[in-house]
């Protein structure tokens, strides 16, 4: 009896030690399997920062670091943990190793200026009307008209004209990078000193290249040829060939508001001995989204600062030439633009006269109207 009840008791510790051995192979499993290293591919690179660290100094600006940014890139700005390193870092970021899901398009905000060129590449076509007022000295610098005092332009000294512009420009891009373009003009005036006059203008034919596309600054080239296809005796054009290198850019400050710029140098050639000359041109827009409903429309306004600077000549009321001696001629006006979905806009935009300047029309009211394709 005492042999069976041993025997039974063994059982027991038996089975109770299997248990726990049981149990404790499941624990060690289960510990294995929280910390068992994730299954990496290695042709797969990341598409974005995976570490960090955080900078010193003022403010709590993330300074991103390590290898794999951009697909089989490696992204080290360096140290920044200094405000130099820190802007150093963010130029870098911009500039060298951008966002790789950023896919470029073309944007109202950053192409909305009416006195300006846009600086995005894109297939378009566009129909400008200029209503232009008291254009004083219409001959400075052969800009618009060819010379009075050289013989060359119309006969007469003239003090001021009104004119009205219609312009065709048509643009082909080659992706969202490059692009060509040409314009056509046809031009009305009435003088007060000349006969008043119609017809066809000069023509230009130009091309586009972008330099530098990011989601913070777009920044591109342009190469503009004027051609003398007007009647310049007349008053329909200049009388020689003008070339106009330019550099544009939209500098993204929120996601509603661009700041749109153009600098260029009007270079004329052939023009009248010592009475044409250069012109040197710049342009500033701050463009700002008011309102816009989904994806069908959408309302923008914005206020633009032009600004020409003369070289050359210009013909006095005795009709004798007189030196531009750098004359400048500064505008500013609003603008307001309507958008119907991402393929077509309409808008008004004004330019006023700042100051005394002789060389320039005193108001231009202009309206245009583009179509995307």
């Amino acid at each position: 009896m005492m042999a069976a009840l041993s025997s039974i008791a063994n059982v027991k510790r038996l089975l109770l030690a299997m248990l726990v051995g049981s149990l404790a192979i499941s624990s060690a499993h289960a510990q294995a399997d929280t910390t068992a290293k994730p299954i990496v591919d290695p042709l797969l690179m990341p598409a974005s920062c995976c570490t960090s660290r955080t900078g010193s100094g003022a403010g709590n600006f993330s300074c991103y670091s390590g290898a794999g940014c951009v697909p089989g890139r490696n992204c080290d700005p360096g140290p920044c943990d200094s405000t130099f390193g820190r802007l150093m870092s963010g130029l870098y970021y911009g500039v060298c190793c951008p966002d790789p899901c950023y896919e470029p398009r073309w944007i109202l905000e950053a192409n909305a200026a009416f006195f300006q060129d846009s600086p995005r590449p894109v297939t378009q076509t566009r129909v400008r009307w200029d209503a232009a007022f008291n254009y004083l000295f219409p001959d400075s610098s052969e800009f618009f008209w060819a010379s009075i005092a050289g013989k060359k332009g119309p006969a007469n000294p003239e003090p001021a004209i009104r004119y009205g512009m219609l312009t065709l420009y048509q643009e082909v891009a080659a992706g969202p990078a490059a692009s060509a373009f040409f314009e056509m003009t046809y031009l009305s005036f009435d003088a007060i000193g000349n006969p008043s006059g119609a017809g066809l203008g000069d023509i230009n034919v130009g091309a586009k290249a972008v330099l530098l596309d990011r989601e913070l600054i777009l920044i591109t080239s342009q190469f503009r040829t004027y051609l003398p296809t007007g009647n310049f005796r007349t008053g329909l054009g200049t009388g020689h060939v003008s070339l106009e290198p330019a550099l544009m850019a939209a500098l993204k400050i929120t996601p509603s508001t661009y700041l749109q710029t153009q600098i260029a140098e009007w270079i004329p050639i052939g023009g009248t001995p010592d009475f044409a000359g250069a012109v040197f041109h710049y342009h500033i827009a701050l463009n700002q989204r008011l309102y816009q409903h989904g994806d069908f429309f959408t309302v923008l306004a914005n206020v633009e600062l032009n600004g020409y600077s003369f070289r050359g000549q210009f013909t006095d009321l005795g009709g004798k030439p007189a030196d531009m001696a750098g004359s400048t001629y500064t505008t500013l006006g609003p603008g307001f633009r309507v958008m119907f979905c991402d393929r077509a806009d309409l808008g008004v935009g004004l330019s006023f006269r700042l100051g005394n300047n002789s060389h320039g029309p005193e108001s231009v009211y202009r309206t245009e109207f583009r179509w995307r394709f």
